[in-house]
């Protein structure tokens, strides 16, 4: 299956280098016209080609309303789940500083958070970044349809070793918050330390595209697990794209 993993657009709160968390800021005008860019984009071309599409979003109204028009603009009327599993980090003791603010009152946290970073890192109070993504990574696998896992059999066009986890056409559309995406791509892809460090933040209303499969036993575990083991399951094919 082909992922999806697409930033919200722009607030007046991303302009003013303001930490977001869940705090619930819509776009701004500029964000309303980086989403439709988006759609008229490299996302909206990968939408169009696909044959089967599930599209879900934070409910933050940031993401949702990103969501909204890249799908209106790309493909029409879809179905959107919200999830509140797909929502921010977190933010602690932060939610609301402006970015200048949090460096200089914790300059140890916000060195380790925001230039280094690590993704055991997080807002003084809040949701480190291993947990932000591997929280969005459960939610996502959660909603990829039983018939798409490695288990089920008979994929369109595929040998007869490959199954529907192998059709690039079966895409899932997640619009989301930079920190928890960007941390859900690095697990994905199994990257730690410096090679974690060196993944670029997201941009607004850019996307990281991914192909690969949840195993079948993380899709339907209980707990919700997601492969997330960087044993090769994942495929990163473009980044702020």
């Amino acid at each position: 299956m082909r992922l999806i993993l697409l930033r919200h657009g722009e607030t007046d709160w991303n302009a003013l280098d303001r930490y977001q968390g869940r705090t619930d800021v819509d776009l701004n005008a500029v964000g309303e016209r980086q989403a439709r860019s988006a759609a008229a984009g490299a996302v909206g071309d990968l939408l169009q080609d696909a044959d089967e599409l599930v599209a879900v979003s934070s409910p933050l109204s940031r993401a949702q309303r990103t969501a909204r028009i890249v799908l209106e603009a790309a493909v029409g009327a879809v179905d959107l789940a919200l999830d509140p599993e797909l929502m921010e980090l977190h933010g602690g003791e932060w939610e609301g500083l402006e970015l200048s603010a949090i460096a200089e009152r914790w300059p140890a946290e916000h060195e380790a958070w925001r230039r280094v970073p690590s993704l055991d890192a997080g807002p003084v109070g809040g949701e480190v970044l291993r947990d932000g993504g591997a929280r969005v990574l459960r939610a996502v696998a959660a909603h990829v349809p039983a018939s798409w896992t490695t288990g089920a059999a008979g994929g369109r066009g595929a040998g007869p070793a490959a199954g529907p986890a192998d059709d690039p056409t079966r895409t899932v559309l997640v619009v989301a918050h930079g920190a928890v995406l960007r941390s859900a791509v690095g697990q994905l892809l199994g990257l730690e330390g410096d090679r974690f460090a060196a993944l670029a933040r997201l941009e607004n209303a850019r996307a990281a595209v991914l192909e690969g499969s949840f195993d079948g036993g993380g899709v339907h575990d209980p707990a919700g697990t997601a492969r997330a083991t960087g044993d090769g399951a994942w495929e990163l094919l473009g980044y702020n794209v």
